[in-house]
């Protein structure tokens, strides 16, 4: 097995201690940026079809309004016409 380290008889100097933990927390930070990453693309798929839910809402209900409207005027209406046969 080769030499891991420039201290004499195999040994691990404190740079190469050094120079290993900073791998692993490369490594541990790289993972952490890629979950940041998939938790943001999460995020904003969520929030693109939450807008496009709520626009289909707005508009279903926009169409409700408009029949609602259209049975109250009949409503009116009918009511008008009783009042006038009435008198």
């Amino acid at each position: 097995m080769g030499n891991l380290g420039s201290g004499t008889n195999g040994e691990l100097t404190f740079l190469d201690l050094i120079s290993l933990l900073s791998f692993i927390i490369g490594v541990q930070n790289l993972d952490l940026n890629v979950t940041q990453e998939d938790a943001q693309n999460l995020e904003h798929e969520l929030t693109r079809k939450t807008d496009r839910i709520i626009n289909e809402i707005h508009a279903h209900l926009e169409m409700q309004d408009a029949k609602i409207d259209k049975i109250l005027q009949r409503l009116e209406d009918i009511e008008n016409g009783h009042k006038r046969d009435l008198q």
